[in-house]
């Protein structure tokens, strides 16, 4: 693809796409605290927690946290803020440091690099006395509100004081309700994984009831495509990308119609939760449950680190060797006994397809922490449920036995007909455990649904729900995910009450041009698109479909590399790299898609003669709104340079890989 012309209109375009896409697609910079959860953070853990923790804080100096870092340790201050070069904490990283940090090993030009820039950006915003922050244990029940919401009122009522509160309290204003034609280009991509088409943005403009917006909410929540969305949402969330070979596999085993189907029904959150960890289809046509469990591969370990973030919001994985450092209240004993209700469990395969077997006996094993002292592992859950079992006398042999199970397991040399299925079932037990009498499975999932509608949640990032991590509303939090177990964790029911919400509807641009705290959400924030949303909303522009259906391999070839290139999804801190940058300017798949075809959109507008009205059309078919007036004006400018297909095939090349188009706003 040309880029390099000297026509300014289009210089214009590609350099703010440019610089869009390699400064963070003009995303507002993220604030230290997210820098710090991202990127600084995770290289502490990883190289520095064993000596520079609570338990063990070597020289006095504790870097399980913002707050203790900042205080420093027996040298006095490790980091002096602004000046990473004069900083202990990065002196010591040095190669030939005495003493060096870490004693084996040397952190990484990129580690080191990222260390630097947070103690560069400190020097703006933080100081020590900012981030001390009292550990909290995480609530296992509503705390007691400091306003009682009337009866009478709605959730959605509930939710915007709520949110008005906030804003007071934090001394904001909010900005403006978005325009209609921000509001359906936000909503389609939200619950449709779209863009919308110009037919539907026109006939939305020219509704004029009221309640026009309730009314869309609902007809998208009733159409197709919202249980296809969220079902790619859900799969990457439960599953995470794996690859076209994966995810080929997720497809023939029904995962993703299974999906599907249950977000199409309305499934409530608690039984879809239940069917996965029990992973027993009722039916042929639920099979696809069994996936999630299945695809681990027989490792309970990797089952337990799955289903934590789901049913309690977490990730555990720090616990696996000692209590967590930082969140105290995860303790050594949660991630094991987690693991224990999976350690029976193997794959296996059926006459009627995967299936995920259990046994009758074993898994009694126990786990050691740092001081090499053992503890039997038990099934001890995190939000304060135990599951009661016996074990077996030193020196007593378990025997199994038919007797034992519901559904046998094969007898020796024989094939297996169904996966077993013992009498007493640690999964069954864990299921009715962690959806029964668990307030932590509806804060968990309110809290994603609301940073996916909103771009950040009310605890972020969301699957780190510990006390290290305090919600930003927390009484909000606490009556939502109430208000969702009230509703039969009814998710369709959830959407629509954030969709219909103020804060929701608020425009992207803050009041009077103030920059406010994005926990306030007192604007509308940007959102990345996923991979899903950019790759099918860049095909419904240039579209329609029929045109371009001789081209549905080639078409799923750049459905692939978008998922390579785009696949995070509820990132802490969004960073644009610059492969997808020379994916969006060089890849000659997406310059295919841009060709002109009958009927699409490159062929469409190379038939306006005007170029003037012809870069009209471009930018409310891509952008979904009226150009200004200046960017009107170079677009003219530089069609009536061009040949009229290579002009417009280029316009709409800078228009679809914007900053503007890769974000909902």
């Amino acid at each position: 693809m040309d880029v390099t012309s000297s026509i300014p209109g289009l210089r214009r375009f590609a350099l703010a796409w440019l610089t869009g896409v390699l400064l963070g697609n003009a995303l507002v910079a993220a604030a230290e605290d997210a820098f710090w959860t991202a990127h600084v953070e995770p290289i502490l853990q990883e190289h520095c927690s064993k000596c520079h923790s609570p338990a063990k804080s070597k020289s006095g100096l504790d870097l399980s946290s913002l707050a203790t870092l900042l205080r420093g340790g027996d040298r006095g201050a490790a980091v002096l803020p602004g000046r990473p070069d004069d900083s202990l904490l990065i002196l010591s990283l040095a190669a030939g440091a005495d003493p060096h940090m870490p004693p084996k090993g040397q952190l990484t030009e990129e580690q080191v690099g990222l260390l630097k820039t947070w103690v560069s950006r400190l020097g703006t915003n933080t100081a020590p006395a900012s981030v001390e922050t009292a550990v909290a244990p995480v609530p296992q029940a509503p705390r007691a509100p400091s306003w009682i919401p009337p009866k009478s009122w709605t959730p959605v009522q509930v939710i915007n004081r709520w949110i008005e509160l906030g804003w007071k309290e934090r001394e904001v204003q909010p900005a403006r309700l978005a325009s209609d034609a921000t509001f359906v280009r936000r909503i389609y991509l939200d619950l449709a994984g779209r863009v919308p088409t110009t037919g539907e943005l026109e006939r939305f403009e020219k509704d004029r009831r009221s309640e026009k917006r309730e009314r869309l909410v609902d007809e998208l929540l009733a159409g197709p495509e919202y249980p296809r969305h969220f079902a790619e949402v859900m799969d990457t969330v439960l599953m995470g990308r794996r690859g076209p070979e994966w995810e080929g596999k997720r497809k023939k085993n029904q995962w993703f119609s299974y999906l599907e189907r249950a977000f199409r029904e309305n499934r409530p959150w608690d039984q879809l939760v239940r069917e996965l960890i029990l992973a027993r289809p009722p039916s042929p046509e639920e099979l696809g449950s069994v996936w999630y469990l299945y695809e681990r591969k027989s490792n309970p370990q990797a089952m337990a680190e799955a289903v934590a973030p789901v049913v309690f919001g977490l990730q555990i994985k720090c616990a696996q060797c000692h209590d967590h450092l930082v969140a105290r209240e995860i303790k050594q004993a949660h991630y094991w006994g987690l693991v224990a209700a999976f350690n029976r469990s193997k794959s296996v395969e059926t006459p009627a397809g995967p299936g995920v077997a259990e046994s009758a006996i074993g898994g009694f094993v126990s786990f050691a922490n740092l001081k090499k002292e053992s503890q039997p592992a038990r099934l001890v859950l995190f939000h304060g449920a135990t599951i009661d079992e016996a074990w077996p006398q030193d020196g007593e042999k378990e025997v199994d036995a038919p007797e034992k199970y519901l559904v046998p397991p094969p007898a020796e040399k024989q094939s297996v007909q169904a996966p077993a299925v013992p009498k007493f079932s640690r999964r069954a037990a864990l299921a009715d455990a962690v959806t029964r009498d668990n307030p932590l499975l509806a804060r968990a999932l309110v809290n994603r649904v609301w940073a996916l509608m909103l771009g950040r949640g009310l605890v972020h990032p969301v699957d780190l729900m510990d006390s290290k991590h305090p919600p930003s509303h927390p009484e909000l939090l606490d009556w939502l995910a109430e208000d969702f177990a009230r509703s039969g964790y009814d998710v369709k029911r959830l959407v629509r009450t954030l969709a219909l919400t103020r804060a929701y509807q608020l425009d992207s641009r803050p009041h009077r041009g103030r920059t406010v705290p994005p926990e306030s959400f007192a604007r509308a924030l940007e959102k990345p698109l996923s991979a899903e949303q950019y790759f099918r909303s860049f095909v419904e522009v240039l579209g329609p479909p029929e045109a371009t259906a001789a081209l549905a391999n080639p078409r799923e070839k750049v459905r692939q590399a978008f998922l390579r290139q785009f696949p995070d999804l509820f990132a802490a801190e969004y960073n644009a790299t610059l492969q997808q940058a020379l994916f969006l300017s060089n890849s000659p798949l997406v310059d295919g898609l841009l060709e002109p075809e009958d009927g699409n959109l490159t062929a469409q507008l190379s038939q306006i003669e005007a170029p003037r009205e012809r870069a009209r059309a471009a930018i409310r078919s891509v952008l979904g709104r009226d150009p200004e007036r200046d960017e009107l004006a170079e677009a003219t400018a530089y069609l009536a340079f061009r040949p009229a297909e290579a002009g417009t095939k280029q316009l709409l090349w800078a228009l679809l890989t914007s900053a503007e188009f890769q974000t909902n706003h």
